[in-house]
């Protein structure tokens, strides 16, 4: 007579099988509460490695959008401040035409908004003074009228641009040096200096001097000229931060929807896993009580 026992290489082997369909069991499980389908980096080390890139990417891309934003702020400002400006020129060039000396007054008034919009400051610095943004202990003002309201408006700031990062590889200045703005290409005391046209207008005003309003009004349409060509300036920079941001907002979508599929749980596919794992682990739990019942057929030869 011989006894039939179990294999324990056999049962060793299923209940590793065992442990496996549970193990399986509780991922699915995981995945479908969860909707991630990695429950662990370990679970598709390939995808793991891509979803942390794309990530990078993202938060990459999220801040470059913040640092376009920002640069957008000083940009809208620096615009809004041009216009005001050429509103002001355009009504000084109404006031030439009269060659009246009851216009000095509004002349004065004029410059004064002038100088203030000069002096224009966003988040405590001035945005055309160049990169010297908040002043010096001698000069804490990028304009400073000399001797008011007849002497000479002088610029302490620089000729140097602020610039920031919008891409990995593209910057962009996020303002004007106010050198530039006020005074046009031919510098302080030339004929595109905006505050010696509106004071050489003023002073012809009040002398009723033709010449020098004449000499004014011509200065004033370069002036003009130069503020109507920053403003186009101005707006191209926006332009081109609005493309970017819509550039790195798309990028960010399509990244996204990577990472999402890399990472979302495919419910149809875990559901059907768990099903069928459900069905193993219940064949193999019968099967293991079998396998460990004693019957008299194992006595049998």
């Amino acid at each position: 007579m011989s006894l039939r026992t179990p294999s324990t290489t056999q049962t060793r082997q299923t209940l590793l099988d065992l442990e496996r369909t549970q193990a399986r069991l509780v991922q699915n499980q995981t995945r479908i509460a969860t909707g991630n389908r990695l429950t662990s980096p370990g679970d598709d080390p390939a995808a793991a490695a891509s979803i942390l890139d794309l990530g990078t990417s993202m938060k990459s891309n999220t801040q470059f959008v913040k640092q376009g934003d920002a640069a957008m702020g000083f940009l809208t400002t620096s615009e809004d401040v041009v216009s005001s400006a050429i509103n002001d020129v355009e009504r000084l060039q109404e006031l030439a035409v009269t060659v009246s000396s009851a216009s000095a007054p509004e002349i004065d008034a004029i410059r004064t908004s002038l100088l203030g919009l000069a002096n224009t400051q966003v988040q405590g610095k001035y945005i055309f003074a160049g990169t010297q943004t908040l002043g010096t202990a001698a000069h804490p003002l990028p304009f400073e009228d000399a001797a008011p309201p007849a002497g000479p408006i002088n610029y302490w700031g620089n000729s140097g641009t602020v610039n920031l990062s919008v891409t990995a590889t593209t910057t962009i200045a996020t303002n004007i040096p106010g050198d530039t703005v006020f005074f046009g290409a031919g510098g302080q005391g030339s004929t595109t200096d905006l505050f010696k046209a509106v004071t050489d207008l003023r002073d012809g005003m009040a002398t009723n001097n033709a010449a020098l309003v004449a000499t004014a009004t011509t200065n004033l349409q370069n002036s003009l000229n130069n503020l109507l060509k920053v403003q186009t300036d101005l707006g191209g920079r926006q332009s081109q931060l609005i493309n970017l941001k819509d550039t790195l907002t798309g990028f960010n979508v399509n990244l996204q929807d990577l990472q999402n599929n890399l990472q979302d749980t495919d419910f149809a596919k875990a559901a059907t896993e768990y099903s069928t794992d459900q069905t193993i682990q219940s064949a193999t739990l019968n099967v293991l009580a079998k396998a460990n019942k004693t019957s008299l057929f194992d006595y049998m030869a």
